[in-house]
């Protein structure tokens, strides 16, 4: 991984090195090379053959992001398009101190979050249209009791994890992060890193699920 020292120059000749790399050659760049060579790019050409680059290898990567946070694929691939517009505006920000991933990772999740923020300060969104038909009570009931037991089971984990644990779970499983990532972005100083982290957690929950499982078949 590439690291630029506080206030020293990056010594890239953006022409030397695409001419060395060959235009056609880019996708053999690994991303922090990439990424440097974008921030140093003046001409547009070279900015355009760059930036299509590093748009070809994380659009399905951003659009896969932004569905699970927003939970729709077609706003989600909306919004990938907007995440790839501030991501070139902050492109600057890159400091070759984290992957780039995780980088775009950061842009990509406060969009999306943003977005989201937005649409439920929105008046019109708790404008509910009238239903079509009326729904069944009987389903309506069934409906009702499978919340209350989604409920019981997450309290249930919420109870068992500790908050580093949750994250842990929930950037590995839910955002389908590497464990070396998630250990070097949240510094975890155990041997075994967040692995370890996972590995408790899911004993704990094995247990606590089991238990839980026991007691409603008791009951």
């Amino acid at each position: 991984m590439l690291k630029v020292a506080a206030g020293e120059e990056t010594s890239w000749d953006l022409r030397a090195a695409v001419c060395r790399a060959g235009i056609g050659d880019l996708a053999a760049l690994g991303d922090e090379h990439l990424m440097l060579l974008l921030q140093s790019a003046e001409d547009g050409p070279a900015i355009d053959d760059l930036f299509g680059e590093f748009f070809r290898r994380y659009r399905p990567r951003v659009v896969s992001w932004c569905t699970r946070l927003v939970r729709n694929f077609e706003e989600g691939s909306e919004m990938a398009q907007e995440v790839f517009l501030r991501a070139y505006r902050y492109r600057h920000t890159f400091r070759g101190d984290s992957r780039v991933s995780t980088w775009l990772y950061t842009i990509t999740r406060h969009h999306c979050l943003n977005a989201i923020r937005r649409v439920e300060t929105d008046p019109l969104r708790h404008s509910d249209p009238l239903p079509e038909a009326l729904t069944d009570a009987g389903d309506l009931q069934a409906e009702a009791e499978r919340n209350e037991t989604r409920e019981r089971m997450w309290r249930l984990i919420d109870e068992t994890l500790t908050p580093v644990e949750k994250r842990v779970m929930a950037l590995h499983y839910g955002h389908e992060i590497a464990l070396e990532a998630i250990t070097r972005e949240l510094m975890l100083s155990n041997p075994s890193g967040a692995k370890a982290y996972i590995v408790n957690a899911r004993r704990k929950l094995k247990r606590v699920l089991g238990d839980a499982g026991r007691q409603a078949r008791a009951a």
